[in-house]
């Protein structure tokens, strides 16, 4: 018994060095796999001359999408080296792991939809953290700052406090709110009677003054422009102007733009529209005279 416990210990002292090897080889593999995907992304994106801050998000997130499926794909390999060296049959292995696989994949069509959705999003940096979005679901619209960016969901943080959360794989249309520029509309109403061109020459002066307005200048992109009548309607005419300003600050800049119309329109005797009510009176129909006497 002895020696046949010897004879067996010695059988495995071979494949246990041999597996010491492999999984050295493996800790080097990873190491190497890891400096070389952000090495090979960071080349790639940089080339695509984006500002440092995307630069970094991006590669954070491509990085760690390639180090998962470098890190999976050496650790299955060296699993199965390891079993052979021991004598074990890979063979019926890989066949049970194929059909397990087909029945998670069957079992998991949604979640697989949302990864490979997730991936594109990444890959093609339709938005990322810190955007302003609107996105078209199977839900409904949804509109709000992203908070959070996975391969699986994004997760939005709505105007009204709420937290969001839509799987990539439900989302159809994307509007970023925030890339590269803005344009802050703003309409102004006014009555009918109101000399239109008269308010367009007291708004430009104001507009072309944001470039240079200590507050506002730093916020806009270039001079607004007034655009002209946007609508007309019984009671009131409106004027349409827009400013392009730097991403995600037109709300800010609108603001306080409707602020100053607010004075400058007040300070040029411009009225605005008010709600009127026509009353017509009709004089009620005279009586008529009832005959004196009796009913005949």
């Amino acid at each position: 018994m002895i020696d046949r416990l010897l004879d067996r210990s010695a059988s495995l002292i071979e494949p246990t060095i041999a597996s010491l090897v492999v999984l050295l080889l493996v800790w080097l593999v990873l190491r190497f796999a890891r400096a070389a995907v952000r090495r090979f992304f960071g080349r790639l994106l940089q080339a695509d001359r984006l500002a440092a801050r995307d630069v970094a998000a991006r590669v954070r997130t491509l990085t760690t999408l390639g180090e998962s499926a470098v890190r999976l794909s050496v650790l299955l390999l060296a699993a199965l080296t390891i079993l052979a060296l021991y004598g074990v049959p890979i063979g019926p292995l890989l066949a049970s792991a194929g059909v397990v696989g087909l029945a998670i994949g069957l079992g998991a069509q949604t979640l697989i939809r949302d990864v490979i959705a997730g991936i594109f999003i990444v890959l093609e940096d339709q938005f990322h953290v810190g955007d302003v979005v609107s996105i078209v679901n199977l839900g409904g619209n949804v509109s709000g700052t992203v908070e959070a960016l996975t391969l699986r969901y994004t997760a939005l943080r709505a105007l009204d406090g709420a937290y969001v959360i839509v799987p990539n794989g439900e989302i159809r249309v994307v509007q970023n709110l925030s890339r590269d520029w803005a344009r802050a509309i703003v309409d102004i109403p006014l009555v009918p009677e109101e000399d239109v061109d008269r308010v367009i020459d007291v708004l430009q002066p104001l507009l072309a003054s944001l470039p240079d307005d200590p507050e506002l200048g730093p916020l806009v992109l270039e001079p607004g422009e007034v655009f002209g009548v946007e609508a007309l309607g019984q009671q009131q005419a409106t004027v349409r102007l827009a400013v392009k300003t730097r991403p995600s600050q037109q709300w800010r800049v609108a603001r306080e733009l409707r602020r100053r119309i607010l004075h400058v329109l007040r300070e040029a005797g411009v009225s605005a529209p008010y709600p009127r009510t026509v009353t017509i009176f009709q004089p009620s129909p005279p009586e008529r005279a009832t005959p004196s006497g009796g009913a005949c």
